[in-house]
């Protein structure tokens, strides 16, 4: 086996917990596992977060709940995304809470449903994100028409705003005030909803606003979408968060180059020092990057992307190709013909058809 990704679900375990010590006691978590839980796999971290405190699920769409549901998973799993009239059934047969922002969908999802037991479902609002939810200024009149249909029941309003940190934080936070608005008034005329806004960036920027529900994807995984909150934390992590992802790849060629020869397809890389390179069996058909090292051919020693070979960075020359990656390991010692080399891997881009060892 020349190249792998090792997932450690103890560590993943350990997040969740951690994240959950952050929560206000009445405030629930949704571990979201979209996505394949972001490449981890979606029913091994849908367990192990479960186990760990979260309270329910949420993944993008009706066929990623079916695989949770296949898997024997009991909790609530919430569909995020709004699902299609199609999509009803399946939601029926595999008690899903689907997201809606169209009260045609809605009026479909009564007729599939009983008074004796409503199906319960989330509206989601758009606050200038244009990817989905209800117009802020419709909402209420939304609503109302919402509550006529008897079979059917909101059980939370959510919103994902357009928060990119540290961007936009004074407009996030009223937004943020409006949604709450916007859900208040919505509990005036039905008690007991819950609202949610809170991702990853939220939780950590903007704390206060947890709400009656978080959900949770980056963090789970060990990843900090927010600079502001390494800054305050002076880059050290919540405890107990750690990335438990890690892709390896073997080196399976080492080769000489010397100074001003060419290298990499249409020879765009030229040495510019006497060199030793590596070569992987992993390129972007594995989920490797693409892109180039250098923008144009030149001589450079600038390098933007690299792996790490026994703690030390080896850049990538040139390109990937579909399924090799050359690497500059001439200032790193003692490297040999089977050395792994630990790689920056998109989660959610790494090939299924790499394997996964779990931990």
């Amino acid at each position: 086996m020349n190249k792998w990704i090792e997932i450690d679900l103890k560590l993943i375990k350990r997040n969740v917990a951690a994240i959950k010590k952050t929560l206000k006691k009445e405030t629930k978590f949704m571990a979201v596992v979209k996505a394949d839980a972001y490449g981890h796999g979606a029913i091994k971290v849908s367990n192990t977060a479960l186990r760990a405190g979260a309270d329910l699920l949420g993944v993008l769409s009706v066929d990623e709940a079916i695989i949770l549901r296949k898997a024997g998973i009991k909790a609530d799993i919430t569909v995020l995304a709004p699902s299609l009239l199609t999509d009803i059934d399946k939601i029926k047969q595999y008690r899903l809470i689907p997201t809606a922002d169209s009260l045609k969908f809605l009026k479909a999802l009564n007729k599939k449903s009983s008074v004796k037991k409503p199906q319960p479902y989330y509206l989601d609002i758009d606050f200038g994100l244009k990817r989905w939810g209800i117009n802020p200024n419709d909402f209420l009149n939304f609503f109302k028409k919402a509550l006529t249909f008897k079979n059917i029941k909101i059980s939370a309003i959510s919103t994902h705003i357009d928060y990119v940190p540290p961007k936009n934080m004074t407009e996030a936070e009223e937004k943020l005030s409006q949604f709450k608005k916007l859900g208040d008034a919505a509990k005036t005329l039905a008690p007991g909803i819950l609202l949610h806004a809170a991702n990853s960036s939220i939780l950590c920027d903007f704390p206060h606003w947890q709400l009656n529900m978080v959900r949770i994807g980056n963090l789970i995984y060990g990843l900090y979408p927010s600079k502001i909150y390494l800054e305050k934390t002076k880059g050290a992590p919540i405890k107990g968060i750690e990335r438990p992802w890690k892709f390896y790849s073997k080196i399976i060629s080492i080769k000489n180059a010397s100074k001003g020869e060419s290298l990499g397809y249409s020879s765009e890389f030229v040495a510019v020092k006497k060199m030793k390179i590596a070569t992987i069996a992993t390129g972007y058909g594995d989920g490797l990057t693409m892109e180039p090292t250098d923008k144009s051919i030149k001589l450079s020693s600038g390098f933007s992307h690299w792996g790490i070979i026994k703690g030390h960075k080896a850049p990538f020359i040139g390109k990937s190709g579909i399924c090799h990656t050359l690497l500059d390991i001439s200032d790193i010692g003692n490297v040999k013909i089977g050395d792994k080399v630990l790689l920056p891997v998109r989660r959610t881009g790494a090939s299924q058809r790499i394997p996964r060892i779990y931990r």
